[in-house]
């Protein structure tokens, strides 16, 4: 019986280790009310096609570990203030929802979307995907019920905010597109001009373009081709004028879209320190830096200039004198102003010397007696402790220790064959 509750008590251990491996084994947040699939998330939009705007956010996310959902707004220049093929992409943005991934902690839940629109005749369509068809061009290849609002399929998924309008896309125009060579200037946050050249006439249409450097392109359209994108260079994107047949169409240069983002500069380190040597100035320049130049003036002494360039470290050094104060000035703000050098208390302290006892050498060593030494000390004399057996005495400790262990085995054998009553 004791052997069957002891293997009964093992069995139950064993189990109740794997129910607790077993709850550790599925990750709260990839299942279950803490997340949803691309499949099963909703959303609510705003739409603005004549301004180009639009904006989505889920509702019953974040998505799960490994989905994610993109969306895309796009403008196309158009034949027709109503729905009319063919069409060419102006401009596109996409942007995806993303689940949390590794230490994050938080996601974006909305997006946020600009485009620039055609000045006359356009389409502007807010789709589910990032596949932009360009141009439109069949009624066969269509976004259909891609588009975000749609009554049916995938763009069911969205509904509108308040005020907004269910479906997301437009046709129409601020006013009558004439027939005629015609440019749209689109500038992106690098300071680069993309100069769309559209052929509304009746015949082919050349397109002569200038810009600052001497920059200089020229562009033939026939009637009805799919608009050509020419790029200025941001070195050269002033003063652009194109021409077509000696007529002047357009005439600007670069402007700063307003959805740029400045980009991030990291701000430099600036210590200083003071010991028993002087003055020690260290700036750190981040990667993300910009160059940085210091001046560091001494009231004793000669004045340095440094230029740390990012992801780079510079040390300036004065050796400590009576009185010595330096000025710090330049783009270092950290470490504009003025530093002082005191003396540390304990520059002055002396330090121990650490002496060592000469070893004898021979000729001073104790005579040594030719009086045999006892091995073993006298019974009673010094506290000094025993010296280890040796000699006969251990062989005698050894040999008794090997009796004993020869009597024990005979020992254990008689009690594996019978039982062994000891009496005293």
């Amino acid at each position: 019986m004791k052997k069957f509750h002891r293997a009964a008590a093992l069995t139950a251990a064993a189990l109740v280790g794997l129910t607790g491996l077993a709850g550790f084994s599925s990750p709260a947040s990839a299942t279950g009310a803490d997340c949803v699939t691309a499949a099963d998330a909703k959303y609510v939009h705003t739409f603005n096609g004549p301004a180009g705007t639009a904006s989505v956010e889920i509702t019953n996310g974040p998505l799960c570990a490994g989905e994610e959902q993109a969306f895309s707004l796009v403008s196309y220049t158009a034949p027709s203030a109503k729905f009319a093929l063919p069409q060419y992409v102006l401009e596109s943005s996409t942007d995806k929802l993303t689940a949390p991934t590794g230490a994050e902690k938080l996601t974006r839940s909305k997006l946020d979307f600009k485009v620039e629109v055609p000045e006359c005749f356009t389409q502007v369509d807010f789709v589910f995907g990032d596949r932009i068809i360009d141009p439109l061009k069949s009624d066969k290849d269509l976004y259909n019920d891609r588009k975000v609002g749609s009554d049916k399929g995938e763009g069911s998924k969205s509904t509108p905010a308040k005020n907004q309008p269910k479906h997301a896309w437009y046709n129409g125009g601020s006013g009558t597109c004439k027939a005629e060579p015609a440019v749209e200037a689109l500038s992106d946050c690098d300071g680069n001009v993309t100069l769309k050249l559209i052929n509304r006439s009746t015949s082919s249409a050349p397109f002569v373009i200038t810009a600052d450097n001497g920059f200089s392109k020229t562009e033939t359209l026939a009637v009805r081709q799919e608009p050509v994108s020419v790029k200025v260079p941001a070195a050269d994107a002033k003063n652009i004028k194109v021409t077509s047949r000696n007529v002047e169409i357009y005439k600007g240069g670069w402007t700063k879209p307003a959805d740029c983002k400045a980009p991030e500069v990291g701000k430099p380190e600036g210590t200083v320190t003071s010991d028993c040597d002087g003055l020690t100035f260290t700036v750190k320049n981040p990667e993300n830096g910009a160059p940085v130049t210091a001046t560091f003036t001494p009231n004793k002494g000669e004045t340095k200039t440094v230029t740390v360039k990012p992801g780079t470290t510079e040390k300036v050094t004065f050796k400590g004198t009576e009185g010595l104060k330096v000025a710090v000035s330049g783009g270092l703000d950290v470490l504009n102003g003025e530093a002082a050098w005191a003396k540390p208390k304990d520059c002055d302290t002396p330090t121990t010397p650490v002496t060592t006892e000469p070893e004898a050498t021979p000729s001073e060593t104790t005579p040594t007696s030719t009086t045999p030494v006892a091995t073993t000390p006298a019974a009673g004399e010094g506290d000094d402790p025993e010296l280890p057996l040796t000699g006969s005495a251990a062989a005698g400790v050894a040999g008794g220790a090997f009796l004993l262990l020869v009597a024990g085995a005979v020992l254990f054998i008689l009690a594996r064959r019978r039982r062994v009553n000891f009496t005293a």
